[in-house]
Order: C-alpha cells, then structure tokens, then sequence
C-alpha cells in the first residue's frame, strides 16, 4: 500500500493546491482581453494594487499551487526534515524562477546565454536516455510496460524542448520579432508552438500514465 495515496493530510494540500492552480488560470482568463490590448505594464499602472494583485497571482498561483500540492504529498510520505527543506528549495526556486533568472542573467538577448543553455539540455537528454535504458534493464520483464510509457513521455518533452528552441531562435526568431516580421516567420512559429503544446499534453498523457502502471504493477 503507497501510504501517500491515502493519507489525508496529502489529499488535502493536493486539492488546496489545485484550487490555487485552477484559480490562477481563471484570472488568467479575466485579465487576458486587457493585458493583450494594454500589456501588462498599463494595466498594472491603470488598476494599481488591484492590478498587480490579480497579474502576480495569474503570474505565480499556477507554479505555487503546484508547489503546495508536491510539498504536501511529499511530506505525508516522508517525514524527514532534512528531506523537506530539500523539497522546499527546489519548489520555492521553482516558483520564483521568472524572477531569481532574469537577475541573475538578465532580460536582454544573449546567444552564449541559449546556447550554453541548449548544450547542457542536449547533454541531459542523453544522460537521462541512457540511465532509463540502464534502469529499464534492471526490471523484471513484468515491469517494462510502466517504465516504457515513462521513458516515451520523455521523448516527447525532449522534442517539444527541441521546438521550442526553434521558436525562440532560428528558424522562427519569436525572440527578434523585428526579424521574425523581415522574414515572415510569425505563421511557422505559430505551428511550432501548437506542436509543442501537443507534445507537451501528449507527454504528460504518457508519464501519467507511466507512473500510473508502475504503481499498479507493485501493489500486485
């Protein structure tokens, strides 16, 4: 028995960590038609403390219920405080991510800064695909399905990350819009990002799923 699937305690920051998360994307949906037409900088000025409010919680209750949910079903399986503060570093950088990098590598567009980026995700990627073909050697033969559906859900999250560098710099150039506009690249960045929103749902599908087998699998 997983002793987290049925602690209450996890149950319920999972569902206090949703409602933030759903909330989020409904004020989203509200202030969506006035930041498109205005930008987020003349709204936030025009409605003040209400503004920033309702644009900071769009910003981070997303990432921030997320956050509560994995802390709190971290913590009904794991008791350790050493663990804890552990997961809560990762989450609180998580969280405040559009904000801790931006100061420490700045807003302006820098090429070393993407490419550097670009390398060490390549590099990761393989890592990753070698270790889940070592672990996946490791299982009995019972167990494959499960890790298969994992290791597919991460084959489709390195392809989206692939198609998102394509948007950001070259062929699309959604970072240079003064270049994506030269060249007409706005209709090919925009196929590129509903493929990435595919392969993003379709990953997820598949990790869910994963995890969902395995879990099966060892309560038999």
């Amino acid at each position: 028995m997983n002793h987290a699937e049925h602690d209450p305690t996890g149950l319920s920051t999972l569902g206090i960590g949703a409602i933030i998360m759903i909330a989020s994307v409904v004020t989203g949906n509200f202030i969506q038609t006035e930041i498109s037409s205005r930008g987020h900088v003349v709204f936030t000025e025009l409605y003040g403390f209400s503004g920033w409010a309702r644009f900071l919680f769009f910003a981070f209750g997303f990432p921030l219920g997320l956050g509560i949910s994995a802390i709190g079903l971290y913590r009904s399986s794991d008791k350790s405080w050493i663990h804890l503060f552990r997961a809560l570093a990762f989450v609180l950088f998580a969280v405040l991510s559009a904000v801790i990098v931006p100061l420490l590598f700045g807003r302006e567009h820098s090429a070393v800064f993407f490419g550097t980026g670009g390398y060490l995700i390549l590099s990761m990627v393989l890592a990753v695909t070698w270790l889940w073909g070592k672990y996946r050697t490791s299982l009995p033969r019972e167990a494959h399905t499960g890790t298969d559906l994992q290791g597919a859900g991460y084959l489709f999250f390195a392809i989206a990350t692939w198609n998102l560098c394509g948007i950001g710099g070259m062929p699309s150039f959604a970072l240079e819009p003064d270049k994506m506009i030269e060249l007409g690249t706005r209709d090919f960045a925009t196929g590129q990002m509903k493929t990435v929103m595919v392969l993003l749902l379709i990953g997820w599908i598949l990790t869910a799923l994963g995890y969902h087998r395995t879990c099966k699998d060892k309560s038999q």
